[in-house]
């Protein structure tokens, strides 16, 4: 079951990086690029991860009816942040679409993360966690996704790596403070977190997260140089989708602060 919720959190988390990611990207960074249809991608595989996290934990509990699942997303608290996530994503897709202005689009953008942040362990410790947890979601989409759309701009200019340094500088800073307060919050002792497999895949992931801001930093060694930029950020984005993956099956693994109990 544990696995199978990973693979759900993984193709929830890439859904909202192409899509919270490559919104941004469209109006701060590559301005109209990427394209309509590459966010459509985006909301397509966050509702995919997200029913088949559904799909699986009903099945899991013997629930297979459309009854048990209109039940499920309305009264629990992961299943009204499924909901919660699908519809911020249809309407920050369709502020894209239709042009709204930057003020409104982060409405349903703070919607749908809000809903990613309520699966999982922010679902279940609190509102301070989750909105850590959404602010930690969010610095890691908008990284990625501004990576995606640097590698597939198709025109590459100094200009755009000059534009996404102060803005990959903010994200990174996010993800060590929301980082830091997530493993204050999980683990019962820092000394004793490199003991539990929660700790260990946690260790993973940041030696994931030092390797992208080592490949970061080829990649602006890359610009001055005028060569090997885009293999750079092929190399980058490879690294931040390992982060991901990593990181959906922590977001399955009992913390040591909350164990399971039998």
């Amino acid at each position: 079951m544990l696995p199978a919720l990973a693979a759900a959190g993984f193709v929830t988390a890439l859904g909202t990086l192409l899509l919270v990611g490559g919104s941004f990207a469209r109006r701060a960074l590559t301005l109209g690029h990427p394209r309509p249809g590459f966010l459509a991608l985006g909301f397509v595989l966050l509702g995919i991860g997200m029913g088949l996290a559904i799909s699986w934990t009903l099945s899991d509990l013997g629930f297979l009816t459309a009854r048990d699942a209109l039940a499920y997303v309305t009264t629990t608290t992961p299943g009204r942040a499924a909901l919660t996530a699908v519809m911020g994503g249809a309407l920050l897709l369709a502020a894209e679409l239709s042009g709204w202005p930057a003020g409104l689009a982060v409405l349903p953008a703070a919607m749908l993360l809000w809903g990613v942040a309520g699966e999982g362990h922010g679902g279940s410790q609190g509102e301070g966690v989750r909105a850590l947890t959404a602010l930690h979601v969010g610095a890691m989409g908008v990284w990625g996704g501004g990576v995606v759309a640097l590698l597939t701009v198709p025109q590459l200019t100094p200009a755009l790596a000059r534009r996404f340094t102060p803005v990959a500088v903010t994200c990174v800073s996010l993800l060590i403070a929301t980082g830091t307060g997530l493993t204050l919050r999980h683990a019962a002792h820092l000394r004793a977190l490199p003991e539990s497999l929660y700790g260990q895949i946690l260790l993973v992931k940041l030696g994931g997260v030092v390797l992208a801001l080592l490949a970061a930093v080829l990649v602006r060694r890359a610009f001055a140089r005028g060569r090997g930029v885009r293999r750079g950020l092929a190399l980058e984005t490879l690294l931040l989708l390992g982060v991901l993956g990593v990181s959906a099956v922590l977001g399955t693994t009992p913390p040591p602060a909350h164990p399971v109990l039998p």
